[in-house]
């Protein structure tokens, strides 16, 4: 994906926006193509930043990019909120451990019932 950079005035001047390409690889590349659209603030770590430079093919122009390889990629919560689904999957497998080994589970009882049905179909 390409990132907006808004980088802050120096001095009088106006601010300057610049560009950057970040890669990812696996399941964050799958889930952040399947999660951030355009427009999206996100907050990203990397691993490593390349700094590639080449010339256009139909101009001649020299051209150049800063291309970073992106460990992990989140919504900045700065400008919106954010509901993942991963504390009701643990809590699910939680109360499926407890439901098959008899032990009590903090759940209320119409969860409980549910992940009992669940409990036949779902692997963890």
């Amino acid at each position: 994906m390409r990132l907006a950079l808004d980088l802050p005035a120096r001095g009088s001047g106006e601010g300057v926006t610049r560009w950057v390409k970040v890669t990812a690889y696996g399941l964050l590349a799958t889930r952040t193509a399947e999660s951030v659209g355009k427009g999206d603030r996100v907050t990203v770590i990397a691993d490593d930043m390349i700094a590639e430079a080449w010339t256009a093919t139909g101009s001649g122009e020299p051209r150049a990019r800063v291309t970073l390889r992106a460990r992990e990629i989140a919504a900045s919560m700065a400008f919106d909120s954010l509901r993942t689904s991963y504390a009701a999957r643990k809590a699910a497998r939680k109360a499926a451990r407890a439901a098959a080994t008899g032990q009590d589970s903090d759940l209320a009882a119409g969860e409980q019932a549910e992940v009992r049905v669940l409990r036949g179909v779902t692997t963890t």
